[in-house]
């Protein structure tokens, strides 16, 4: 194969992973499989069989390879460059799949969890009768990822609001709950698991190595939020929890510094997380949360024919702070691009869209 056939097939292998969890427990598949599962099994088996390599012989045998093996193994045949090397699909900690499996099943998918995202909130906008309602029902999600039976009870309820997004939340999956316990980090306030799916035993857990939450990244040392009625909670749906709840907090952070300088915004319907600029110049803001650079690049090249001057891309500190996480983005740009997005965390926002350097090198680098 190709190394674009290739990176195809493992796109597809992380939709196969991230549509499997939604199904049931990773661990659990059983005959006849989905015919995506079976189809990536069997683009496996065949690169083995190539490379002169024992295969899985299973969809559960392929998934834990997902766990054990990362992108950078041969069996992959993964391009060079387009991930980490070190990044698996599956989380060696929580079996669920990795905020990477979950980019990668959005990266030049036309169904992918990212677009699912999109078009979720592009109708809650049809649904809502004003761009207020839109803003104070988008404001909702990202605030309540879960939303427990009883808080429909306390003061300050909003049950219009609930009408309009209750169809956007599930009850948790069984493979996050855990002997009839349910957990939530306490940093990403996002689902989260013992390792081994261990139930607490003692009250909350703190979070530590062996323990995972959707956000990763989380700090360790946290109490988390123990939650023992689940059948009393509904979840935010995964595609919102990743691409919308996820980078709230960068958003957040980013509208308060505009906001804080005078800077004025409006949203972009059609987009998770991103504000043209209403003042002078003509610029767009984009908040991210995300873990592969490159893949967060290939977003901003789909959106190339859209973007009306320069385009801000604004991520949380220890991204943007990071010169490997820059230059893999910058060197992932298409050239006519790299002039024209700019890369920053919130706390120098509003110096890059006021006083942004000049030189095109350093730009797209920055």
């Amino acid at each position: 194969m190709t190394d674009s056939q290739e990176s195809i097939s493992y796109c597809r292998l992380a939709s196969v992973v991230a549509a499997s969890s939604e199904l049931g427990s990773l661990r659990s598949f059983a005959l006849p499989y989905p015919p995506p599962a079976q189809q990536a099994l069997d683009q496996i088996v065949l690169r083995c069989l190539g490379l002169g390599e024992e295969p899985p012989f299973s969809v559960p045998g392929l998934l834990d390879w997902c766990r054990r093996r990362p992108a950078g193994d041969r069996v992959f045949g993964v391009p060079s460059g387009l991930l980490d090397a070190e990044a698996t699909l599956v989380h060696p900690v929580g079996v669920m799949p990795t905020r990477t499996c979950l980019e990668l099943a959005s990266h030049e998918q036309p169904r992918g969890v990212e677009q699912e995202a999109r078009a979720l909130l592009v109708e809650l906008a049809r649904r809502c009768k004003s761009a207020e309602q839109y803003r104070r029902s988008r404001q909702f999600l990202v605030r309540n990822v879960v939303v427990h039976r009883k808080d429909r009870f306390e003061r300050g309820w909003d049950r219009s609001v609930w009408a309009r997004v209750r169809d956007l939340y599930q009850p948790p999956p069984e493979s996050m709950v855990v002997a009839g316990k349910f957990l939530r980090c306490g940093t990403c306030r996002l689902p989260a698991l013992l390792g081994g799916h261990r139930a607490p035993e003692h009250g909350a857990p703190v979070a530590g190595p062996q323990t995972w939450c959707e956000g990763e990244r989380c700090p360790v040392g946290k109490r988390m939020e123990l939650i023992r009625d689940p059948e009393q909670v509904l979840l935010l749906r995964r595609s919102l929890r990743a691409f919308l709840a996820l980078p709230s907090a960068v958003e957040h952070a980013g509208l308060e510094a505009l906001t804080a300088h005078g800077v004025a915004y409006e949203p972009i319907p059609e987009e998770l997380a991103s504000y043209r600029l209403t003042g002078p110049g003509a610029h767009s803001v984009h908040f991210y949360d995300r873990i592969q650079p490159v893949l967060l690049a290939g977003r901003f090249a789909d959106l190339a024919g859209r973007l009306v001057g320069r385009a801000v891309v604004v991520l949380p500190e220890r991204s943007a702070g990071s010169a490997d996480f820059r230059g893999a983005f910058a060197a992932a740009l298409p050239d006519e691009l790299k002039p024209r997005v700019l890369l920053c965390g919130t706390q120098d926002l509003v110096r890059r869209i006021h006083g942004h350097p000049t030189d095109h090198r350093q730009e797209s680098h920055a």
